[in-house]
């Protein structure tokens, strides 16, 4: 009798052993939504993130959580200095900031633009696994595991809109969204960059006009965005073919997001692909 006790007992454990219990997850915070999406995918079931900013429903990002909700020893992930600087915190009074880069390497002010750039966002994203394991070094080799799943599926999303978008001119005039297209392959209008430059000091709109109308005309998607220069913007205010695209939901998976924004693209492309079949009849 005795040892069959002992034997249940040591089953009992042996199941208890296996079953999947709720990991602990450390909460972080981030300055930007593009980091907050990443920083959740690094870390997985281990982490929660808080955005510090958001976009507002113009695609500008916008102040969330107030200086005063944030805790002296929260864990905040931010770019670099001068970037935490902005939200009001300094890396001497934050025990548990963790800072990206010394000086980060690219202009913040353009942060939809470069956060959309898939070559970009591998080093981002290696940085950001930095942090968390600073935080949470225990758990480095998961951190590690999601990091490699980043990469892959990041190389898929860009090879599926290459496969659906290589050669199709898209009339770009986005300020966060050219180098998804350009990873795509596409072939950006309009294809004199001094154009843009004109239009975005707010000059020969009459012109701006003329190109969109006709490029709507032959069915080529003409893009904007919450990033896109305000002269821009304005004087398309009315033109209601013209798409904006919004920026991501924070909570949703990112690559996701890039991938359904290709496909978005090609939906949208499908009168031009009609109209190319019907020219060439």
């Amino acid at each position: 009798m005795k040892n069959r006790r002992l034997y249940l007992y040591l089953l009992f454990f042996f199941l208890f052993s296996l079953y999947p219990r709720k990991a602990e997850a450390l909460e972080i915070m981030a300055t930007s939504p593009w980091m907050t999406m990443i920083t959740r995918f690094i870390g997985g079931v281990y982490v929660t993130v808080k955005p510090i900013s958001l976009w507002n429903d113009q695609g500008k990002t916008v102040r969330k959580i107030p200086l005063s909700s944030i805790k002296k020893d929260a864990s905040i992930l931010a770019l670099d200095e001068k970037e935490a600087a902005s939200f009001g915190l300094k890396k001497a009074d934050r025990p548990n900031m963790f800072l990206l880069y010394g000086n980060v390497p690219f202009d913040t002010a353009r942060m939809d633009y470069h956060m959309a750039d898939p070559s970009v966002l591998p080093f981002l994203a290696q940085r950001i696994l930095t942090g968390l394991s600073s935080f949470d070094p225990g758990n480095y080799p998961y951190f590690q595991r999601r990091l490699s799943e980043f990469q892959t599926r990041l190389d898929s999303t860009v090879l599926v809109g290459r496969q659906l978008l290589r050669g199709y001119p898209v009339f770009d005039l986005t300020g966060g969204s050219t180098p998804l297209l350009v990873a795509a392959g596409c072939r950006l209008l309009p294809e004199d960059p001094q154009l843009r430059a004109v239009w975005e000091r707010g000059e020969d709109a009459e012109g701006l006009l003329r190109e969109v109308k006709g490029a709507l005309e032959k069915k080529i998607p003409v893009l904007l965005d919450g990033a896109s220069a305000k002269p821009v913007a304005d004087a398309l205010k009315d033109e209601k073919n013209v798409l904006f695209l919004s920026m991501p939901d924070p909570e949703q998976d990112l690559l996701l997001f890039f991938h359904d924004r290709y496909l978005l693209f090609w939906n949208r492309l499908a009168p031009y692909r009609q109209r190319q079949g019907v020219l060439q009849q």
